[in-house]
């Protein structure tokens, strides 16, 4: 009886029924004393146990080879959790704490055979001291099954569980977590040296987030970089991100970006190497032979072996080390920063770029938007409206006659409408339209990513609404020159001191925009690049140059950002001096409108109307400078408010209105 009872604890018995059947028997009464009674019964609760981890592994490793694509499907839809990578191992690790609880049972089956006289008690003493290894083992099995743990969120349990003040538990423990500590290094060490994540069941905390018009393309694995190889790479690598659900505890945010970024990296780099032969056929045998290693060792320089070990010796160590593993990444980061820095400026020559992106984003060309809004809109002597108008088309015109088409040949300006069709008899809606798109080259793709450039159009739609509107103002001065010769001056002369009133309001922001706002902060950000930092570096000098002037020109405000209202309901939400600024732009569009079309009598009451709402909006202006000012010590703010109210003509005009009206 106490062999079948020793191999009884060696076989998985479904439920245990084959000993509960015996105990239900008269046989136990008739052997056993009722004494041993109790001990049987408590060795039968042992076995139990023990049967109900092992058909756990016995459960997952069935499931996993009958697995269909259809019914990995079935798993994203539903919330059952998916049979994964991280639980295969999870059960092999199960398997391999259940090693020590074999060992125990064959020796005690050798001394059982050895020795005769052999008690029932004995047989529960030595099982009992394996006892708490398999209701720890049977702890995590229910654990996870409750929690519908897989991935790394299953890592990061087995991570806190690892700790144990029993030694026997913690040894045990660390068998479990082991092999899934293994794949999750594994997958690491893919992405970081090669781009790849083959991750159909969404368990690695990096994640493939395809676009809506993508979806349906990504059916079978929304995770697989291999399957996405054909796509375009400037877009390809914003899709992934970090899928903090299942963000492990023992690697914090920033270290998860550091990882994102390296992939990232290495995977523009092997696609932009490979996308010409890509172009000439989708399919997928052909993009596998042109993923090429030589292109990603090009990168490395060699050098992917040493790293591929350093994160090996990560998955080796017996206790995850969180700051072993940031000192890996930081040191693999660091050494792709340089490549990058040594790319970006002497092969892409970075300063030329930005160089580009200053004259066409921020108008550093000044006498190319002016050819630009002249082949626009026609010139000063032009008392013609033009109605429909090219802008793509005048782009290319002004470019072709300023000589500068080799410059723009990687820029290209787009009219894309809005969801509500805007007043085209307003520039100023239209210009809210435009669009400007920078083709540029690997790796470059990880410094102007389309956030970025979405930010520096934010900023090229703002100043090229007020230079549009200097251009009015100038067109208007023009025609009311030309018309106070034949008419009274009354009129003129109330008309061209508002226009000199609103010119100079837009000079003086012009200025203070490309002065003292973008030539400061594109100096600071130039001394970064000529120091010779590295690409990590640069990208964070790019970052807080571009963080710096929307700030500065006042662009951030709670709502969608850069978003220009023109309605004259200013949200409340808004930045308030941003909210002023647009109804002043608000009155310099009028002004220019009525100067083109309006009769003499209407412009003159016009004229009055537009004259005071502008003295309100330019003293509000001012008292919001001035309360910004006193909070924060900003020296081109203070610029702007010196040149804006000098001497304190506007804010003391206002005063004296206030006290006539009084």
């Amino acid at each position: 009886m106490l062999h079948d009872l020793l191999l009884s604890c060696l076989s998985q018995v479904p439920n245990g029924d084959a000993l509960k059947d015996f105990s239900e028997t008269g046989v136990v009464e008739s052997f056993l004393h009722p004494c041993e009674k109790e001990i049987f019964l408590d060795i039968l609760k042992i076995v139990n146990v023990y049967n109900e981890v092992v058909r756990y592994t016995q459960g997952i490793g069935t499931d996993a080879d009958d697995k269909s694509s259809e019914d990995t499907v079935i798993n994203e839809v539903s919330d059952e959790p998916t049979r994964g990578f991280y639980l295969l191992n999870f059960g092999k690790g199960i398997e391999s704490a259940l090693d020590q609880y074999y060992e125990a049972i064959k020796r005690l089956e050798a001394y059982c055979f050895n020795t005769k006289p052999v008690s029932l008690s004995y047989v529960h003493n030595a099982l009992l001291s394996k006892q708490p290894t398999l209701l720890l083992l049977r702890k995590f099995i229910r654990d996870v099954e409750a929690g519908k743990l897989h991935g790394c969120a299953l890592l990061n349990y087995l991570y806190q569980q690892s700790d144990h003040g029993d030694f026997e538990l913690e040894i045990a423990a660390r068998k479990v977590l082991k092999p899934v500590k293994m794949a999750f290094f594994s997958s690491m060490a893919h992405w970081m040296l090669f781009g790849v994540i083959d991750d159909v069941h969404s368990e690695f905390f990096i994640k493939f987030t395809p676009l809506e018009n993508n979806s349906s393309a990504c059916n079978k694995s929304s995770n697989s970089s291999i399957l996405h190889a054909d796509k375009n790479g400037e877009d390809y690598i914003w899709q992934y991100e970090v899928n903090h659900n299942q963000l492990p505890g023992f690697v914090s945010s920033v270290v998860a970006e550091k990882i994102l970024f390296v992939g990232q990296t290495v995977l523009v780099f092997q696609m932009e190497r490979n996308f010409q032969s890509k172009k000439e056929t989708d399919q997928l045998s052909v993009c596998l032979s042109d993923l090429c290693r030589d292109d990603i060792y090009e990168l490395w320089n060699g050098r992917e072996g040493e790293y591929f070990r350093l994160i090996e010796d990560l998955s080796l160590e017996p206790r995850i080390n969180p700051f072993h593993i940031e000192d890996t990444v930081n040191l693999i980061k660091k050494y792709v920063s340089q490549r990058l820095s040594e790319i970006a400026i002497n092969e892409v020559d970075l300063v030329r770029q930005l160089g580009l992106i200053k004259d066409f984003y921020l108008l550093g060309r000044g006498e190319f938007y002016l050819e630009f809004l002249t082949q626009l809109n026609g010139p000063f002597d032009c008392n013609l409206i033009k109605t429909n108008k090219n802008y793509p088309r005048s782009f290319e015109i002004a470019a072709t006659v300023m000589g500068m088409a080799d410059d723009i040949e990687n820029f290209t300006l787009s009219y894309l409408k809005a969801n509500a069709d805007p007043d085209e008899s307003f520039d100023f809606h239209v210009f809210q339209c435009l669009h400007l798109k920078f083709t540029f080259q690997w790796p470059l793709n990880l410094l102007f990513s389309p956030k970025a450039i979405e930010r520096y159009n934010t900023i090229f739609r703002y100043l090229l609404i007020i230079r549009n509107l200097q251009f009015e103002m100038q067109r208007a001065w023009a025609k009311q020159t030309c018309l106070a010769r034949h008419e009274p001056a009354d009129v003129h002369i109330k008309a061209m001191n508002l226009r000199n009133h609103l010119m100079f309001f837009l000079n003086n922001m012009q200025y203070y925009i490309q002065v003292d706002v973008l030539e400061s902060q594109y100096g600071i950000l130039m001394n970064v690049i000529e120091g010779k930092a590295d690409f990590e570096e640069i990208q964070r000098a790019h970052t807080v140059f571009l963080a710096n002037v929307l700030s500065q020109c006042f662009l951030i405000s709670d709502s969608k950002e850069g978003h220009m209202n023109m309605t004259g309901t200013i949200s409340q939400s808004q930045n308030p001096i941003y909210g002023t600024i647009l109804k002043l732009f608000s009155i310099c569009e009028t002004f220019t409108t009525l100067s083109r079309t309006s009769l003499k009598e209407v412009f003159l009451e016009d004229i009055d109307s537009l004259e005071e709402q502008f003295g309100v909006q330019i003293a509000s202006l001012i008292q919001l400078l001035v309360d910004a000012k006193t909070a924060s010590t900003l020296n081109p703010l203070s610029q702007l408010l010196l040149r804006l109210d000098f001497n304190h003509w506007f804010s003391q005009k206002q005063k004296e209105v206030v006290s006539l009206e009084l």
